[in-house]
């Protein structure tokens, strides 16, 4: 619960929240879709929301659509305010002895327990952050914090070996979480800097902006979206690896994948950064400036959306030019 309680504090407080909510959804039905025995990486589910395949990855195998149930959970994990936590069961069971005084997780994973046992599709690992939430557990859902075990499906006894297994998946899910809102952060910050330090930064902000909501990025997919033609869009790519910003992904130049730092470490295109980690750079007046824009722009975005009945953290990119 501290680690939850950690990640629900800062997500509660940060400027990045609607790009970590898009990103962690990402990461959440990627667990789901591989406790369904679905094949699949979270690098590919990133790039294919993104619209791209990225450069040495193979194509998903499946039958089916993988993603089909993705837009509806995004919705309900944007609801505002849901229903009680026993209105929103497919299901009827009786309060077992004890379940008053048992803690409020337990509790939680225990109704993820008989949820699993009557429902074979991934609605019981996509249900538990929305139960965590319902059961007043985060002040909102964690989408990260998706999943389970298997083996809640098969065991139908006491099981505490279970219980410390689930325990400290969510532990790890939660601090994974943390430190993913951290690279984010970063990202930010260093992406400040770097615009404050261009004599003529040209589109690098709106890029910048544009890879928080979507982290991997070609030239052929932002043209529109920023208004440049294929070859500026290419020399914009360049410029922010130059940068670094951005990590190429490839060797073809006129087909090549961009990708941010932090999930070129997840791809393993860029090793994870060791020993102590660099000083931050000293604030500036240019870069508080282009931080205050950066930080207006996007609540005008969130506040025009929610204007029109869409959640931001809902959407797979920020319609920049549209809106």
């Amino acid at each position: 619960m501290a680690a939850i309680a950690r990640l629900d504090a800062r997500i509660c407080a940060s400027l990045v929240a609607p790009a970590w909510r898009l990103r962690a959804a990402w990461t959440g039905y990627t667990r789901a879709l591989q406790l369904q025995r679905v094949e699949i990486d979270e690098i590919d589910v990133f790039a294919g929301q993104c619209g791209l395949h990225l450069p040495g990855r193979g194509r998903i195998a499946t039958t089916g659509d993988p993603f089909g149930a993705l837009p509806a959970w995004q919705a309900r994990l944007a609801e505002p305010a849901g229903s009680h936590w026993r209105e929103d069961l497919p299901f009827s069971f009786e309060l077992p002895r004890g379940w008053a005084e048992a803690p409020a997780l337990v509790r939680a994973l225990d109704l993820a327990d008989i949820w699993c046992r009557n429902d074979a599709s991934s609605s019981p690992w996509l249900a538990r952050p929305i139960l965590l939430a319902r059961l007043k557990l985060t002040h909102t859902p964690l989408p990260c914090l998706a999943g389970g075990d298997e083996a809640q499906r098969f065991a139908l006894d006491a099981r505490p070996a279970l219980l410390k297994r689930l325990l400290k998946g969510l532990r790890k899910s939660a601090e994974d979480g943390l430190e993913r809102l951290d690279a984010l952060e970063r990202f930010r910050l260093r992406a400040a800097t770097a615009v404050a330090s261009e004599h003529r930064p040209g589109k690098l902000t709106e890029l910048t902006r544009l890879a928080l909501a979507r982290p991997s990025l070609a030239a052929r997919t932002i043209t529109g979206e920023l208004g440049v033609t294929p070859s500026g869009a290419g020399k914009l790519l360049a410029r922010a690896e130059g940068l670094g910003l951005l990590v190429a992904v490839g060797a073809r130049q006129s087909w090549r994948t961009y990708v941010t730092p932090d999930v070129a470490v997840a791809l393993g295109v860029k090793p994870p950064e060791r020993g102590r980690p660099r000083g931050q750079p000293q604030p500036t007046r240019a870069v508080d400036a282009i931080l205050g824009q950066f930080d207006a722009e996007m609540a005008a975005i969130d506040s025009r959306l929610q204007r029109l009945g869409i959640a931001a953290e809902s959407q797979n990119s920020y319609q920049i030019t549209e809106l």
